[in-house]
């Protein structure tokens, strides 16, 4: 993952500092870090850029 589409951030790094935020792959094949798509789904259970359903595929590094 180059960078992450929703936060447009290229590091893994969580938005506290603590640790490395991993990164999740929707059913659309979209990434974004996890970190980014826990607070997304919160309110908008659809991916950020094609507005399919969110539902996790597959997470790594």
């Amino acid at each position: 993952m180059d960078a992450c589409l929703r936060c447009q951030a290229e590091n893994k790094e969580s938005r506290s500092g603590k640790q490395d935020c991993v990164v999740v792959w929707g059913e659309c094949n979209h990434s974004f870090h996890y970190c980014c798509m826990s607070l997304w789904v919160k309110q908008n259970n659809r991916c950020p850029l094609c507005q399919q359903e969110w539902s996790i595929q597959r997470m790594g590094k």
